[in-house]
């Protein structure tokens, strides 16, 4: 038996009643993906590109540089890492240079020295050229890339840089070669608008590092490395092919992660919805925000759900279509899943969030202020699983009141959380 995908469904009403020509819903997708059989995971082809320049040498209070945190966190997180896989490191600051050539893992006392040691080598740290350390960190995976291993670039920086748009150019060609992508800021002098859009273009994810914390840069690149090492299905789609008046509006991904989905098709076309890769047993759950038709009394199928995925070896796995399904009942609404709901409350403190930071950008407090205060609400009435939204949004408030004007820090800090689904259990 090979590793599966199992889909679970849900919707927000038990049956939903459409007074007018249509109503909007919700339906929740989970994805369970099991390893069954005993399946590996797949093996891993990566690059570390870390940023030298002279500020990685700043200690921030913490006594330790950050340069040395990052070199503690990356020795640690090689741990992780079993010795078929390989692991390539490119430093960059005013230039860019592979200071270590793709590696098995098999050598890690030679990785653990280059790694020790990144600091001496022919690398000018008087500027931040991201651009030619991805450029460098992308070629490496390339050259070790095979079927069954997942290739993956890992870039972290702590500051400005030149090339944006060739850095923009570059995410989007590891998308199209289907080489994956973290990027981490450290501090708060990075441009964080520039590390989604990567993230984003290249169907990665991104990091904030509070530098004032030391052990922080250990616990992310720890977290990271174990979602790589448990990565057993790459390539992941999820069809979706919805019947006669029934609309898709929108694909949120919202457990690791919120993040809304690049998706294709449409109009009269199946859509197609780009999810990257799953951990072996380890679920994912995702919002549809649906547009329904007035319906007479029954239940019906809304739409049919596929998912298609690659194990490592290039062929393309399915799961097989199954129905999504509602209730249409016209005397009244039905009642709400709690589980669905939830889910819905952390987007809506995500798109909160965005247009906090767009209040913040524009130098709108009164704008700023109002939304801050909505969240601080809706967190309030989450309660524990929305805790730290809850604080963080006070904390732009006393800021703002204070002085007009955000920290940097809590400016990241607010849009690090906004992005990270609670996952506390339901009550009973």
């Amino acid at each position: 038996m090979s590793a599966k995908i199992h889909i679970e469904r849900m919707m927000y009403r038990g049956s939903i009643a459409v007074a007018g020509e249509s109503a909007a819903s919700y339906a929740l997708v989970k994805l369970i993906p099991s390893a069954e059989g005993g399946t590996e995971p797949l093996g891993l082809n990566l690059a570390l590109v870390l940023d030298v320049s002279g500020s990685m040498y700043e200690e921030d209070g913490t006594g330790i540089s950050r340069l040395r945190r990052i070199q503690q966190a990356a020795g640690a997180a090689i741990q992780k890492l079993r010795p078929e896989d390989s692991l390539a490191i490119v430093a960059f600051a005013h230039n860019a240079q592979v200071v270590l050539p793709a590696t098995k893992l098999s050598d890690k006392s030679t990785i653990e020295a280059v790694m020790s040691r990144i600091d001496l080598f022919d690398v000018d740290p008087g500027g931040t050229s991201m651009d030619q350390g991805i450029a460098l960190g992308l070629s490496e995976v390339e050259k070790a890339a095979g079927p069954g291993f997942l290739s993956q670039v890992v870039v972290l920086t702590d500051g400005e840089t030149s090339g944006e748009q060739l850095c923009r150019q570059l995410a989007q060609q590891a998308a199209q070669k289907k080489i994956h992508f973290t990027v981490m800021g450290v501090g708060t002098e990075w441009n964080s608008s520039l590390l989604k859009d990567l993230a984003k273009l290249a169907e990665g994810k991104w990091y904030y590092i509070d530098v004032n914390q030391a052990q922080e840069a250990e616990r992310i690149f720890l977290e990271e490395f174990e979602h790589l090492a448990a990565t057993g299905f790459t390539n992941v789609e999820m069809h979706i092919k919805p019947f006669k008046d029934i609309k898709i509006k929108r694909v949120r991904q919202v457990v690791p992660e919120i993040k809304e989905l690049q998706t294709a098709g449409g109009e009269g076309q199946p859509l197609v919805a780009t999810l990257g890769t799953l951990e072996r047993d380890k679920p994912t759950r995702y919002i549809l925000d649906l547009s329904l038709p007035k319906r007479p009394d029954g239940k019906y199928a809304i739409a049919k759900l596929e998912v298609t995925y690659d194990l490592g070896a290039g062929k393309r796995e399915t799961t097989g279509e199954v129905p999504l399904e509602i209730q249409y009942t016209a005397t009244g609404q039905g009642y709400i899943n709690a589980e669905v709901a939830r889910h819905i409350d952390e987007v809506q403190i995500y798109e909160l969030n965005k247009n906090l930071q767009q209040a913040i950008a524009a130098n709108n407090q009164d704008e700023a202020k109002r939304v801050a205060q909505t969240i601080e609400k809706k967190g309030e009435i989450m309660g524990p699983r929305a805790a730290k939204k809850t604080m963080l949004a006070r904390q732009v408030l006393q800021e703002l009141n204070a002085g007009g004007r955000v920290s940097r820090k809590t400016q990241l800090a607010v849009d690090d959380a906004a992005r990270l689904a609670e996952e506390l259990p339901l009550p009973g």
